[in-house]
């Protein structure tokens, strides 16, 4: 009979080993496969950081100071950017500001605008943010040519706007004329 339970007493404790190592692989994978990802994420992030800021430094070395802008300045605009908005500062570096750089005409505040103006656009719109860069890049670059461009999409001007941005190109005020039609897309789509 000792002998018995003994055995018995044998199986049991095996059976309560095998469901304790059960138990300790379901907690380990509990533990492990969050740690995993968040290092999987982390390691995501900081390769989308780090091609955002190349595409801004090519940009910047290839256009020159056009910009008015250092890579510093720019870093931390996408950062202010990102706290005003659903995008990341990664993605707003990629899409918006390496692609705004190419535009050589667009400069100083003007670009600070024009940042927030493609972001801002992109959110009411609902499109991607590198169209709409290039959208308002395109039309600040060449205010006259973008005043037909921004109406096609549905932005308006009125007349007496047009008329402005055209006499102050003629006049040589490009960053005039970039003025008032940032305010007309800060006025439609700012927020």
């Amino acid at each position: 009979l000792a002998q018995r339970q003994m055995a018995r007493t044998g199986k049991d404790w095996q059976k309560l080993g095998g469901q304790m190592t059960k138990t300790g692989a379901v907690m380990s994978a509990t533990v492990t496969a969050p740690i995993v990802a968040l290092g999987a994420v982390s390691m995501k992030a900081a390769t989308e950081a780090r091609e955002g800021f190349a595409q801004v430094d090519a940009a910047l070395k290839s256009m020159g100071s056009a910009s008015g802008k250092s890579a510093d300045d720019l870093k931390l605009a996408a950062k202010e950017l990102r706290s005003l908005s659903t995008f990341d500062d990664d993605e707003i570096l990629k899409k918006v500001t390496a692609n705004l750089l190419t535009f050589g005409n667009v400069a100083g505040a003007e670009f600070d605008r024009a940042q927030k103006a493609a972001v801002d656009l992109s959110t009411r719109l609902g499109q991607d943010l590198q169209s709409s860069t290039l959208m308002v890049g395109k039309a600040l670059n060449d205010p006259v040519k973008g005043l037909a461009a921004l109406r096609r999409v549905g932005i308006q001007f009125t007349a007496d706007q047009e008329a402005m941005i055209k006499s102050m190109v003629a006049a040589g005020d490009a960053a005039g004329a970039q003025g008032i039609m940032l305010a007309e897309l800060e006025r439609q789509f700012g927020g």
